[in-house]
């Protein structure tokens, strides 16, 4: 009976023993994996680079919350189940999109790929001995309004990153990590240097490198394509096609306008095309005018760029793997698609969405899914479709029409130094006039203009793409307090520098007399009636 008794305290106290060892590993991860790398490296097994991404990321996130709860990672290292899971849910959430037939194909883009090749110890001292790290990037600071990527890897994958884009731009194909880093993580830097920077065009997204049995990269070996030949020649030919866009935005003094004039001004010059040279580089769209989404997005990218607009590049899922872009404006994010709104005609179902408005066709990965979500609203259903016809009458959805003899505010004025009269003094008086609306901008009971900044900003983009002598446009404001401020800004002169000047600068017209009437809505918002008189 002895006997049996101590074996049973034996196997009771190994059993506790056990329990504690896999408790410790539950709560130190790390410490588990650098116990599994070991236990490979003596069996003298291969150390492959992951298939799974992201695994230690921080979670330190500037702009904004993470997609979903169930995404959110932590400083320790997320387990393959945990992965495994979230893999599981991405499939289930492909598989219920739905793709409009006019757009289905039109993808292209092509995830980073990472060759690695296992050496053994002594061969990785070697190379520490003799490959030198190159450009090392330890003073680049980089924006993480402009760079987001930048700001959501940890702080061994940042130092990894500011080496490659500096090894990047001084052309260095093959250098030696500046911190002990994984595969996994080498791939989060490199990943997000490319996602970040569409100036390195000729840097390929695709990368080798080696590692050793316990999983620390050796070196690392980018990729060039045949710009880097000539690099300057081609910077030249790149900024320039840029800047062919850019220039289309001159006068515009909004964000929301320029982004509307690069998103129209890109697709009506550039050509969806799979066999594209260089199709994943901002290059093949601006230079060569034809490419897939991916150049796409990384030319709408770079453009924006240009013009100090935040802008991200987003990967996914859209029926293949695709790309598209996230914009910063004034009141959120919005989700712009511009390769899908490169058909024929051309169109904005694609242009500044919320995440809601692309749940049925879209879906971000990887590294994106950390990206901010997209929930602005001010921008969003601005533009009508070419194939389209605007509304021909003044009342909005929701709205209450009211009679013609109406009494009404009409603020009329002419900008100083042009002809005509200069009246700055608002009058009253009956609304006898048809009005025809060429554009309803800030419509919407959802889309309500809330401060005479935006409300100048939304007259000036109503009437620039007018060349008409009579224009007509209908907005909507939220209260008859901002009715009064804008008023008085009538009544001031300040619409004159508000919108009135720089339409007449940029139309090169002389004169600008602008009627406008307010008609009070059942919610308490008011519909302002705009008709200008322009000579």
């Amino acid at each position: 009976m002895r006997i049996v008794e101590k074996v049973l305290y034996g196997f009771g106290g190994l059993l506790a023993l056990m329990l504690l060892f896999i408790a410790i590993c539950h709560y130190n991860p790390e410490l588990a994996l650098k116990i599994g790398a070991d236990l490979k490296a003596n069996a003298g097994e291969a150390n492959p680079e992951y298939s799974l991404d992201f695994q230690t990321v921080n979670t330190t996130v500037t702009h904004g919350v993470l997609p979903a709860a169930e995404k959110t990672l932590t400083n320790n290292t997320v387990s393959a189940g945990t992965m495994r899971a979230a893999d599981d849910e991405d499939a289930d959430a492909e598989s219920k999109l739905k793709i409009p037939g006019k757009v289905a194909g039109l993808n292209g883009y092509i995830p980073v790929k990472a060759t690695g090749k296992e050496i053994t110890q002594n061969k990785a001292d070697e190379i520490a001995k003799e490959l030198g790290k190159g450009e090392t990037g330890s003073n680049l600071t980089f924006d993480t309004e402009m760079y987001p990527y930048y700001s959501i890897i940890n702080e061994t994958q940042k130092a990894v990153y500011r080496q490659i884009y500096a090894n990047a731009e001084a052309k260095n194909k093959h250098f030696a990590p500046v911190e002990d880093i994984t595969a996994n993580d080498l791939k989060n830097a490199f990943t997000s240097v490319v996602n970040d920077h569409p100036e390195l065009f000729w840097v390929d997204t695709a990368y080798k490198y080696q590692y050793t049995p316990k999983g620390s990269v050796a070196d690392i070996t980018l990729a060039f394509n045949v710009t880097a030949n000539d690099l300057d020649a081609s910077k030249a030919e790149f900024e320039a096609a840029a800047k062919k866009i850019t220039d289309e935005t001159y006068g515009s003094y909004s964000d929301y306008d320029k982004e509307k004039i690069v998103h129209d001004t890109l697709i009506s010059r550039v050509k969806y095309d799979r066999n594209a040279p260089m199709n994943q580089s901002a290059y093949s769209a601006l230079v060569y005018g034809r490419t897939v989404c991916a150049g796409y997005a990384r030319a709408f990218q770079y453009v924006l760029h240009q013009l100090d607009i935040p802008c991200y590049y987003v990967t996914g899922f859209a029926g293949e793997n695709h790309a598209w872009n996230i914009v910063k404006l004034s009141d959120g994010y919005y989700n712009v698609d511009s390769t899908w709104d490169d058909t024929n005609p051309n169109t904005y179902d694609y242009f500044n969405c919320s995440d809601a408005d692309y749940a049925s066709d879209h879906v971000r990965k990887d590294l994106s899914i950390y990206l901010p979500p997209c929930n602005g609203n001010r921008y969003s259903g601005l533009e009508v479709n070419p194939s389209e016809t605007p509304p021909t009458n003044t009342t909005k959805p929701g709205t209450t029409t009211k009679p013609s003899t109406n009494t009404t505010t009409k603020p009329s004025t002419t900008p100083s130094g042009s002809t005509g009269s200069n009246t700055s003094n608002p009058t009253t008086a009956t609304n006898t006039d048809s009005i025809t609306v060429i554009t309803v901008r800030g419509g919407g009971d959802e889309h309500y203009i809330d401060n005479v900044g935006d409300y100048f900003n939304e007259c000036f983009g109503a009437m620039i793409n007018s060349d008409d002598e009579v224009i007509t446009f209908d907005l909507i404001i939220t209260d008859k307090k901002l009715w009064n401020s804008i008023y008085k800004a009538y009544d001031k002169g300040d619409c004159q520098e508000g919108y009135i000047d720089r339409y007449l600068v940029e139309k090169h017209k002389n004169a600008c007399s602008m009627y406008v009437e307010a008609v009070p809505r059942t919610d308490g918002s008011y519909l302002l009636r705009h008709r200008g008189v322009i000579s």
